[in-house]
């Protein structure tokens, strides 16, 4: 009798492993962008979900993400508003159209990138007294620190017997209004909030 054959089983990895799905999840998140300014220069300018950790913008229109197309400008200099050329070729006269149009939504901008720092953790917020110490890209070269005084933001607000010393106030950062939730209630929308785009950038 001649000797049996197996027919070979195929089984795709791909469709049974069930780590593929955080895979791909993972892999969206790493391409993921963030349209800010539109129709600029003839580009879109954003930013993707893994980006350098200094405020930017690039283009982000298909055929200007990647080779000869591709332009960025930097919008800080360790928290220190700027908007200058950093990378591909941009004519001075696109470059003067996007300042123009940076200054002009700056305060979106802004916001919308400390929603991208917190999101990313690029963001720190420490309470010592009344003193609050924002540590911006803590574990980067572009480190910056930025100081608010709880006392002049809230005069009056935790004095007495519950102090600053003895019952200091709870500190969150904010990520959907780009906002330090300064108060002792358990809920961030119950409390005070400080606008985090008038600390963390200045001119």
């Amino acid at each position: 009798m001649p000797p049996r054959t197996r027919t070979p089983v195929m089984t795709s990895f791909l469709l049974n492993d069930p780590i593929t799905p955080r895979v791909v999840a993972k892999f969206k998140e790493r391409n993921a962008m963030a349209v800010v300014l539109r129709n600029v220069a003839d580009h879109n300018w954003g930013w993707f979900s893994r980006e350098d950790e200094r405020m930017h913008l690039q283009t982000v229109d298909e055929g200007a993400r990647t080779g000869p197309n591709k332009a960025k400008v930097w919008l800080e200099d360790r928290g220190k508003r700027v908007c200058v050329a950093a990378e591909g070729k941009l004519s001075g006269a696109d470059l003067k159209k996007l300042q123009a149009k940076v200054n002009a939504e700056r305060p979106n901008i802004e916001s919308r990138w400390i929603n991208f720092m917190i999101k990313n953790r690029w963001l720190k917020a420490e309470l010592e007294g009344s003193k609050v110490k924002l540590t911006a890209y803590p574990a980067s070269h572009n480190k910056y620190t930025r100081e608010i005084d709880l006392r002049e933001e809230f005069p009056g607000a935790y004095d007495g017997p519950r102090s600053w010393d003895l019952d200091p106030p709870k500190i969150d950062l904010d990520e959907e209004h780009a906002a330090l939730a300064v108060g002792r209630e358990a809920a961030l929308d119950d409390r005070e909030h400080i606008d985090l785009t008038k600390w963390i950038f200045k001119n």
